[in-house]
């Protein structure tokens, strides 16, 4: 597997070329995230972070330029190989949420696993009921968005972006629609995931104080990308404490055991061939011993 999550090699968007309404969005951004990565893209409206956040996303083509995910270029992929790249390697969460109201919160949490066809039901009920737990709402599963603070409709969408194990969870503002108290919980559970389990975030917002939280800024100007460190120390308005550090920490190991399974059933049915299963036995036993050495079972 690459360390690389995603590299952006000369990406330049143009819009309407050669019209007098041209607009150049971005101009030759060179950006590569590795594995394990916490990083902020920081920019006012207009500055091109929303159209870098949708190449990103595969969601836009660059005008020129490449976008590589996890080693493979996907910049010439046609729309239907991207929206299985954006549903196998990629989470979503998004300023408002974004859940599908008519689904409770577990059935939100399910569908991204239930589309890859890689769980049965059952065992995209188990994870997703583990998703949950791991953000804190396991007693809420069964309630739909509308019965739900946005602060927990973005613990669900943080949830939901983790299920298929994305090489990068893409987050669009995610506290800008939470108070600060709300926003900061939701930013240091992503710290804590980031820290503890290695997740890749790569967060857009025009908010210093959520930037902070990351471990590299960016700032992006009139199409630009520059790097900026961090000029001082966050002070975060909630810290998960040992044990609650620990619950989650179980909950990942339970997870990754529940992915272990699923694996296993699917090379004796013969939907993986046996290097693939390999392949992806040896990086859950990886990710399963680093949890066991970080806490006491």
């Amino acid at each position: 597997m690459s360390e690389v999550a995603i590299e952006l090699i000369g990406v330049e968007k143009v819009y309407n070329p050669g019209t007098k309404s041209e607009v150049w969005a971005l101009r030759g951004i060179d950006l590569t995230v590795r594995r394990g990565e916490f990083i902020a893209i920081m920019g006012p409206s207009g500055s091109g972070k929303t159209t870098l956040l949708n190449i990103m996303g595969t969601m836009d083509k660059p005008t020129r330029g490449r976008v590589i995910i996890e080693g493979e270029d996907v910049t010439d992929y046609p729309e239907a190989e991207l929206a299985h790249i954006r549903r196998d390697k990629i989470g979503f969460v998004f300023q408002f949420f974004n859940l599908i109201t008519t689904l409770t919160a577990l059935e939100n949490v399910m569908l991204p696993m239930l589309l890859t066809g890689r769980y049965t039901e059952k065992e995209a009920q188990e994870k997703a009921l583990a998703l949950l737990a791991l953000v804190g709402l396991e007693e809420r599963a069964n309630h739909k968005p509308h019965e739900l603070s946005g602060g927990e409709q973005q613990r669900v969408a943080i949830a939901r972006a983790l299920a298929n194990h994305p090489a990068f969870v893409l987050m669009d503002e995610p506290t800008g629609a939470l108070d600060t108290v709300t926003g900061s919980k939701i930013m240091s559970l992503c710290r804590l995931l980031n820290e503890r389990f290695g997740q890749t975030f790569i967060v857009v917002t025009h908010n210093p104080g959520v930037a902070r939280m990351a471990k590299k800024i960016y700032h992006i100007r009139d199409g630009r990308l520059y790097k900026s460190p961090p000029q001082d120390l966050l002070q975060f308005a909630w810290e998960p404490d040992e044990a609650e550090r620990r619950r989650i920490m179980r909950i990942y190991l339970k997870m990754l055991r529940q992915d272990l399974i699923a694996l296993r059933r699917r090379f004796r049915s013969g939907h993986v061939g046996e290097e693939e299963y390999r392949r992806l036995k040896r990086m859950i036993a990886h990710e399963l011993d680093l949890i066991k050495r970080g806490i006491d079972l």
